[in-house]
């Protein structure tokens, strides 16, 4: 295809410019990056029509967007979080009138109106086959993808990549209870003749008001809940009752003792309850650094701190959207420390072989190989 008489808008959806904004396809990355080193005086439309595409606000009007984006960051601002651009979607949104949809975006955004974080109007969904009786609203994001809203009582919501909740059909009756399979941050509404209740296959988290992050994928070996502001009561599956202080966590290991999932600090140690399945820690800060690790997700920062390849590979097969898979198994337990922002999967793989030795293809758009 001829992009030389492209304009900005044409650009957008064009679904092999929109791999290369999101770094999904490695074909499409290498392609723009030798079109733009043909032709470097369209760098300028290039980077103007990327910034757009990662501003498409979902289809909301730029008034209610603007409102919605202050709100939420001055929440997050509020609690020293600097809220960062959203992941877009691996495929376009399409729309009945997707040509008069995107127009209107880019005008939004040519007009000035400069945003960092994108705040979308998540659609609910039909209930998946995992969901419980009883929860019949669904907001999900596909992996790659991370979405903000808020829920009917004013509780702002971001879900991770790859993740689902389900309210409770009472919700909107006054009974704010839901279900979360994934990872969440939540800025909850106060209300207190109505305590908050997220449930998750592992614990039960009882608020009135407050923000933290809710980390309980089902294929991890833990699962977390890290607190902001305010304070969480945490009922465990295995009987137990934990009070969570601000800026500490609470670490459960499935199915081991929590020092058989990973090594302790003499700290964790101390704060750990003896041959229990989990523990109390502080929040993870990055040095020379307000970011916090176990929230870094929420302002578009991919943080590993001193993390297994194993989980790491589950990180980035949620946040680009792919498949990897290791054709020896000690690359598994070879561990990383890095701080990556708005980097392709390439990219990273690359910094990440600067410290440890190992090769990798992609075998597809969607699959990695990982090779001692």
């Amino acid at each position: 295809m001829n992009y030389l008489r492209h304009k900005a808008e044409d650009l957008v959806m064009d679904e092999s410019f929109q791999q290369y904004c999101t770094g999904t396809n490695p074909a499409a990355v290498r392609f723009w990056e030798q079109w733009l080193a043909a032709h470097p005086e369209k760098r300028e439309l290039v980077q103007a029509a990327k910034v757009i595409y990662l501003r498409l606000n979902g289809g909301l009007d730029a008034e209610t967007f603007a409102g919605h984006h202050r709100r939420f960051t001055e929440a997050l601002l509020a609690e020293g979080i600097r809220p960062g651009m959203q992941a877009p979607q691996l495929r376009p949104v399409t729309r009945a009138n997707g040509w008069k949809w995107y127009t209107l975006a880019v005008a939004a955004t040519l007009t000035g109106l400069v945003l960092t974080m994108v705040w979308m109007q998540a659609g609910k969904v039909a209930p998946s086959a995992g969901a419980a009786d009883g929860k019949t609203a669904t907001y999900a994001s596909k992996p790659g993808e991370r979405k903000a809203f808020q829920l009917p009582d004013g509780t702002k919501v971001v879900l991770n990549a790859a993740s689902t909740l389900w309210l409770d059909d009472g919700f909107q009756k006054g009974k704010r209870t839901l279900t979360l399979d994934g990872e969440a941050y939540f800025d909850i509404a106060q209300d207190a003749s109505s305590p908050f209740v997220i449930h998750t296959e592992d614990m039960d988290i009882t608020v009135l008001g407050t923000a933290f992050n809710v980390k309980a994928y089902k294929d991890d070996e833990t699962v977390e809940t890290s607190l902001i502001r305010g304070r969480v009561r945490i009922d465990t599956r295995a009987g137990h009752q934990v009070y969570l202080q601000p800026k500490e966590k609470l670490v459960i290991a499935r199915n081991k003792e929590i020092q058989d999932i990973q090594p302790l600090t003499p700290r964790q140690a101390d704060m750990k309850k003896a041959g229990s399945h989990y523990l109390i820690d502080s929040l993870t800060h990055i040095p020379h650094d307000s970011a916090i690790v176990e929230l870094s997700w929420v302002d578009n920062r991919l943080i590993f701190a001193d993390d297994t390849f194993g989980d790491i590979a589950r990180k980035l097969e949620r946040w680009y959207g792919v498949q990897i898979r290791f054709e020896s198994e000690e690359l598994r337990g070879y561990h990383f420390t890095g701080h990556f922002n708005k980097e392709t999967l390439q990219r990273v793989l690359e910094v990440l072989q600067l410290s440890r030795g190992f090769r990798f293809r992609f075998e597809d758009d969607h699959t990695v190989v990982l090779q001692p």
